[in-house]
């Protein structure tokens, strides 16, 4: 997206401003700041935060940096952004979004009477049941991650606040197990429950903030109609927090069966293409191929993946199907293949109750030219626990 020249002027203002706010000056107090800069900050709109050095993509500042002072920005900034802050929108998916947002507000406030002072260990079991029923909250961060943000990485000029997203959804998820194992301590620790309490309100509500301030205004400027109403029918693969949102029947176009034509034919066999995607669709693995130019090409449509996987994902850079804190190991991968000094990487790991082996496979043509990389996921629980043998048949039992 290329800028005007009276925006170029104002996102200079703007860094220049930020700069100040944060290194401070001798010359003026905050307030000071504030003022000098007003004009241009009640100017500001929300596409115009892609675009200051904070958030650019080759920014001097962590991911931990950004979230540091992004609500303060968020908080300064605020009159100018909701300008555009809408209560109801043209599209039917941001709308189901805004009616998640509520519900998941209204929940979190629900609770608030069983956490008063002295009455925690009273309400010890509702509270309990509360926040396993915020791990909901799940549904509408990997639908953000996994159908919204690969359509704004295409159209963006950086990712850089879509990444610190995906970090502040990280931190939500962290503190909600953390409050789950304080509540299921003999003995709770009031303050520290409390605290941890105080985070996750303000991280959720914040997030919500973020979401309608920035998010979905960029979204509906950027995105047209016909991916839009491809995410929405992709965003009831994982349904909506909180809330029996019914999908409109007239985006839903009747599945039509793929044409497959032609025949793959090796010295080892041959194979129709419709015998090959179903192959592959029923192995007991989760695979993904991303290219020579770390770009996901394929994924195999299990109807149970370990990791969420949607059509959005086809051309995405792999680096941004990661959350943040997982990209440098990634890259670093996807490096020593590219550079031949290595074909191979395992990592096995517990994801929700399921001992997972996941392994990233070099691939290279007959010449051991670098084609791309594979992806596998395996669930092994039920691997690690086999012993003896078994030879017989036993479909009865």
């Amino acid at each position: 997206m290329e800028l005007l020249h009276k925006d170029k002027e104002k996102i200079k203002r703007l860094d220049q401003f930020m700069k100040e706010l944060i290194v401070g000056s001798d010359k003026y107090t905050k307030k000071e700041i504030y003022d000098k800069y007003a004009d241009t900050i009640k100017d500001i709109r929300p596409i115009d935060l892609f675009y200051l050095d904070m958030y650019k993509q080759n920014t001097t500042y962590s991911i931990e940096d950004i979230k540091d002072s992004a609500n303060r920005f968020v908080n300064v900034f605020y009159h100018g952004l909701t300008d555009v802050k809408k209560e109801t929108y043209n599209h039917i998916f941001f709308n189901s979004l805004l009616k998640e947002n509520r519900a998941m507000e209204s929940h979190l406030n629900s609770l608030k009477p069983y956490f008063k002072k002295n009455e925690i260990d009273i309400h010890k079991e509702a509270l309990i049941k509360g926040f396993i029923k915020c791990l909901e909250f799940e549904k509408k961060f990997i639908k953000k991650e996994n159908i919204l943000f690969p359509h704004l990485e295409k159209t963006m000029p950086s990712t850089k606040p879509l990444e610190v997203m995906w970090s502040l959804h990280d931190d939500a998820r962290k503190l909600v197990k953390d409050l789950l194992v304080e509540l299921r301590k003999e003995v709770i620790d009031e303050k520290e429950f409390l605290f941890l309490i105080g985070e996750y309100y303000y991280l959720i509500f914040g997030l919500n903030i973020k979401d309608e301030l920035i998010l979905l205004p960029v979204a509906e400027m950027t995105l047209s109609e016909e991916v839009l109403n491809d995410i929405y029918v992709e965003s009831f693969e994982y349904g909506y927090s909180m809330t029996d949102i019914i999908p409109d029947p007239k985006y839903f176009k009747d599945k039509e069966e793929t044409i497959f034509k032609g025949e793959f034919k090796t010295k080892t066999g041959s194979l129709s293409l419709k015998e090959i995607d179903l192959i592959f669709n029923y192995l007991p693995l989760d695979i993904t191929f991303v290219d020579k130019d770390n770009r996901v090409k394929y994924f195999n449509d299990r109807k149970e993946r370990h990791f969420p996987r949607n059509p959005s994902v086809i051309g995405r850079l792999v680096k941004h199907c990661h959350p943040p804190k997982s990209v440098k190991v990634v890259e670093d991968i996807v490096e020593a293949f590219k550079e031949g000094k290595k074909d191979f990487a395992d990592f096995w790991i517990t994801f929700n109750d399921v001992m997972l082996y996941i392994t990233y496979h070099a691939v290279r043509d007959i010449k051991n030219n670098y084609i791309g990389v594979l992806e596998i996921s395996q669930d092994i629980t039920y691997l690690r626990s086999l012993e003896g043998t078994k030879r017989l048949l036993d479909w009865d039992k």
